[in-house]
C-alpha cells in the first residue's frame, strides 16, 4: 500500500505488485494530458524510457521535456511526475526493482559503474536519449524479460546489459536542455545527417550558430563540434564490428574526409586506433 511522507509525497511500493518470488516489476503506462495531482516517490528503483509522444518530467525541482527516445534512471529520492503535452499519445515503459538488487550492482560492479546511471549524484537523474537501433535493441531486451521469470539473475542481466553495452557509447543528456535541442540531437543519429555535421544540427534547430554554441556549453559542456564528433567515433566504433568494410570508407560515412584527423579522433575517444579496435574485438577463440 502507498503511504503519503510528511512532505506530502506519495511513497510508492512494490509490494504490492510483485509476487513472492518476483525481483522486479515491469509496467507499460500511457500519460495523461491532465495534470499530475501529486508527485510521488520510490521505496524502490526504477528505469522508464518513452516509445511515443511527448510528455513534461516533473523532476525534484524542476520541469524536463521528455522526447521518444528518453531513457532515465530513477532513484528511490527522486519526486517526480508526468503529464503529456502533445496531442497524440505518450506511452511509456517502466521497470522496477528492488534496492537490494541496486546494492549488489554497486557493491560488484561500482568500479566500473561510477557515479553514473542510478548512483548519479546530481540534482536531475541520468538521461539518455537513445537511436532508433538502440530503442529497438532496448524492446527486444524488454520483451525478453517481461517473457521469462522474475529472478534477480535475469534483471540483473538485464540492467548490466543496458549500462555497459546498450549505453557504452551514448552521451548523457542533461535534464535541463529545451526541447528544441533535444529534437536536434535526436536528428542527429541519423548518418546521413552526422555526416553533414554541426551545419545540420545547426539548420534543423531552427536557432541561431551563436544560440546553439551557446546553449551547448551551457546544458553539455562542451562545444557543438565536439558533440558531433563524439557522435560520429560512436557510429564508427558500431561501423568497426560491423563489417570488415574500409577504414577510410568508414571515416567518410562518418563525415570525415581527413584519415589522419579520424584517427585522432577515435584514438582520444576509445584509447586505440581504429584498426587496433577492430582487431581487438575479432579475437578467434577458437583457432587462435
Amino acid at each position: 500500500m502507498d503511504n503519503i511522507d510528511q512532505a506530502g509525497v506519495r511513497v510508492v511500493s512494490l509490494a504490492a505488485e510483485l509476487g513472492s518470488t518476483d525481483a522486479f516489476h515491469i509496467s507499460r503506462s500511457l500519460v495523461r494530458r491532465t495534470p499530475p495531482v501529486m508527485r510521488h516517490r520510490h521505496e524502490f528503483f526504477e528505469v522508464f524510457w518513452i516509445t511515443t509522444g511527448y510528455c513534461t518530467h516533473f523532476i525534484n525541482a524542476r520541469q524536463e521535456q521528455i522526447t521518444p527516445g528518453m531513457l532515465a534512471f530513477i532513484r528511490p529520492d527522486d519526486t517526480h511526475a508526468f503529464q503529456n503535452f502533445n496531442t497524440a499519445p505518450c506511452r511509456m515503459i517502466n521497470v522496477a526493482f528492488s534496492q537490494a538488487t541496486a546494492g549488489f550492482l554497486r557493491d560488484r560492479y561500482g568500479d566500473e559503474l561510477g557515479n553514473r546511471f542510478f548512483w548519479s549524484e546530481s540534482e536531475t537523474p541520468s538521461s539518455y536519449l537513445l537511436d532508433q537501433k538502440s530503442l529497438d535493441e532496448l524492446d527486444y531486451l524488454e520483451k525478453a524479460l517481461d517473457r521469462g521469470a522474475r529472478t534477480p539473475a535475469r534483471i540483473e542481466a538485464f540492467l548490466l546489459h543496458v549500462m555497459t553495452t546498450l549505453l557504452s557509447n551514448e552521451t548523457e543528456v542533461p535534464g535541463t536542455a529545451p526541447a528544441w535541442l533535444l529534437n536536434a540531437c535526436e536528428a542527429m543519429h541519423d548518418p546521413a545527417s552526422l555526416r553533414e555535421g554541426v551545419q545540420f544540427l545547426v539548420r534543423n534547430s531552427g536557432r541561431s550558430h551563436e544560440h546553439v554554441a551557446r546553449s551547448f556549453r551551457r546544458h553539455f559542456g562542451q562545444t557543438p563540434s565536439s558533440w558531433v564528433n563524439g557522435m560520429r567515433m560512436s557510429l564508427a566504433a558500431r561501423l568497426l564490428l560491423s563489417d570488415d568494410q574500409p577504414i577510410l570508407d568508414i571515416a567518410l560515412a562518418c563525415g570525415i574526409e581527413d584519415l589522419s584527423h579520424f584517427y585522432r579522433l577515435f584514438r582520444q575517444t576509445h584509447g586505440v586506433s581504429p584498426r587496433r579496435y577492430r582487431r581487438r574485438q575479432q579475437v578467434n577463440l577458437v583457432d587462435p
